[in-house]
């Protein structure tokens, strides 16, 4: 729910919003929790080479590999150790469940790729014949040398001649050649030779707008296949996804709300793959699970994301009442929902913790039956940076990340409606006011150092506009 101080966010009983960590603290466990599941799915493994230092880069799409397709990366001991080939596919060892699993057990992938160096060890290209041998297909350029100086120079002489078996004798150009059941290849990407064969990408997205960026990582398990999927732009989106799955009914896993929901899709069984028309708020995230056989394949014009409609905005006036142990007064009228930082009182301006808004409304419609029997939802529009709902008296949880909404329907009523919003900021705007007052008038302490009466003020507050929705008919 933001940055704390400078970096990152801190989470401990002393954040301001410590009392309201558990709808954030969900999220993470439901996130864990689905991404233990099963193994990783990942086409391709990168041997990431034996030079010092040996560092492997963050996660990113590799150019010859593109969007799409996912990979794992090893090192020399998991080459010379644990790696076998089984049915064309390299592949580490599984555990037995009552030993426990070791990161990695039962993995499997189409391709090995070799770092772009001309060096290699004895023991790792001898290894490498023995993959080949049994069915594997490595793509890398071939080694000319041993990288030190043991065995020195039989161990160059050891290199060159193993090479010469897997690449051949050309040092130069495309090599595609067979060795044993499985085949070298020098000059084509790996990208290419899952096209040729015929291993289409895990995961693509298509009709979004430009510089969509939606991440996502695979994960298999024996009775399903699950994908997180992630919108790593600050800025809605909307786009076709299509999945390396068929057959199978998917479902909506919401790791927010916990919400599941089935979806439509648009499926071809016998390219293996399924279409989903996905929406995305600002950096939000699901998951998306296949599980069971679907009952038919349908091009369905179903929305998966109903379109909800206004009915009502809910308007200031607003009691707003802080916390006077943290500087703020008691209760204020807000004609209108603002910024903190843009009030004219100081106590509100640099006000950090919990403020509780307040309002009475009527929502038309409920007298006369229109939206009985509907969903209706409370969008908040924005929150800084988490916010508690209740509608008369019954709590409807928190919210802290887009879409800032909450379910309604079994809360609201005819005639009066009495809303309360708990909403929590974070400690800088209260540091930065204490930095400008004698030590005896402050009220927070800490060791954190930067803040001052010159630093920028973090949005807080309730920055609305409150709407009640409903879907459209």
């Amino acid at each position: 729910p933001g940055t704390e101080f400078c970096a990152g966010t801190h989470f401990n009983r002393k954040i301001t919003w410590w009392n309201q960590a558990r709808c954030f603290s969900d999220y993470i466990a439901r996130c864990s929790h689905m991404l233990q599941q099963g193994l990783f799915v990942g086409d391709v493994l990168f041997y990431n080479g034996d030079g010092c230092p040996n560092f492997v880069p963050p996660k990113h799409i590799d150019p010859a590999l593109g969007p799409g397709y996912d990979y794992d990366v090893c090192n020399t001991e998991i080459m010379l150790d644990r790696l076998s080939v089984k049915r064309g596919r390299i592949v580490l060892p599984a555990c037995p469940a009552k030993l426990g699993e070791r990161s990695g057990d039962g993995m499997s992938y189409r391709l090995l790729v070799l770092p772009d160096s001309t060096t290699m060890p004895v023991e790792v290209i001898r290894k490498l014949r023995t993959l080949v041998a049994a069915g594997a297909t490595v793509i890398g350029p071939k080694p000319e040398k041993a990288p030190g100086l043991k065995d020195y120079p039989l161990c160059d002489a050891e290199v060159k001649s193993i090479a010469t078996e897997l690449w051949g004798s050309e040092t130069t150009g495309i090599v595609d050649r067979k060795f044993g059941k499985g085949r070298v290849v020098h000059g084509i990407s790996p990208r290419e030779i899952l096209a040729r064969m015929e291993v289409r990408p895990d995961f693509t997205v298509s009709n979004a707008l430009p510089n969509a960026f939606l991440d996502w990582i695979h994960r298999s398990t024996k009775g399903a296949e699950i994908y997180f999927i992630a919108n790593r732009n600050n800025r809605a989106e909307k786009a076709t996804c299509t999945f390396r799955v068929s057959g199978l009914q998917a479902e909506l896993w919401n790791p927010a709300t916990g919400e599941v929901r089935k979806l439509a899709v648009a499926e071809n069984t016998a390219d293996n793959w399924t279409a989903i028309a996905l929406e995305f708020a600002p950096y939000e995230s699901c998951f998306v699970v296949f599980k069971g056989r679907s009952r038919k394949s349908e091009a369905s014009t179903h929305k998966n994301f109903p379109e909800l409609k206004t009915v009502q905005e809910i308007a200031g006036p607003w009691e707003v009442s802080f916390d006077a142990k943290w500087g703020g007064p008691d209760k204020v009228a807000f004609e209108k929902l603002e910024d903190w930082t843009k009030r004219p009182e100081e106590g509100i301006k640099y006000y950090s913790g919990t403020a509780v808004y307040r309002k009475t409304f009527s929502s038309p419609g409920i007298s006369d039956g229109g939206l009985q029997g509907s969903e209706v939802y409370l969008d908040l529009g924005t929150v800084k940076e988490l916010a508690r709902v209740r509608l008369n008296g019954k709590d409807l949880g928190m919210v802290w990340c887009h879409p800032w909404r909450v379910d309604i329907s079994g809360a609201i009523k005819a005639g009066e409606n009495h809303l309360e919003i708990e909403v929590v900021n974070l400690w800088p705007n209260r540091l930065i006011g204490d930095s400008g007052l004698p030590a005896d008038k402050r009220v927070t302490r800490t060791n954190v150092g930067g803040f001052n009466r010159g630093s920028g003020l973090l949005e807080s507050g309730l920055l609305g506009p409150v709407m009640v929705k409903t879907p459209v008919r």
